[in-house]
């Protein structure tokens, strides 16, 4: 293996650590600062704020299906963690995101966020499947990337 390229599994570890990175800001920092905010709040501007949301929303979800690593230069450092910051970023937002709206829910109807909480999860879940996979795509389609 030349020197400076990635295998598979350094890639996949990265992908690995970026997603846990975002699970533990996301429930160690982000559910604990927005809860009290959003229960505090009128429902008058829970409901402005869901509909900004929605469109936030949106935007971070096309932003994360479109940014892909067989765009990147995995073999480059530089390229490569910038996409991870990128689709960190993202994919932080949207569970924010999420956890707001099923938090500005809850305080009108508590009964609605289960059933919010399994319509989110499956989105969820298909963002990091997806990173994962769009990560082996570019593996696979990058003729420098050892894949042992």
């Amino acid at each position: 293996m030349a020197q400076g390229t990635l295998t598979r599994k350094r890639m996949l570890l990265e992908i690995a650590g970026k997603n846990l990175a975002i699970l533990l800001i996301f429930w160690g920092l982000y559910a604990p600062m927005s809860i009290g905010p959003m229960t505090r709040m009128s429902e008058d501007i829970q409901e402005s704020v869901i509909s900004f949301m929605g469109f936030l929303m949106a935007a971070a979800i096309i932003g994360a299906f479109e940014l892909s690593y067989t765009r990147t230069n995995l073999n480059d450092p530089v390229q490569r963690y910038l996409a991870h910051f990128t689709k960190f970023t993202l994919y932080s937002t949207i569970m924010l995101l999420t956890e707001i709206a099923i938090v500005a829910l809850a305080v009108s109807d508590e009964g609605i966020v289960s059933i919010m909480v399994m319509a989110a999860m499956p989105i969820i879940t298909a963002l990091i499947v997806y990173d994962f996979w769009d990560a082996l795509r570019a593996l696979d389609g990058n003729g420098g990337v050892d894949t042992v």
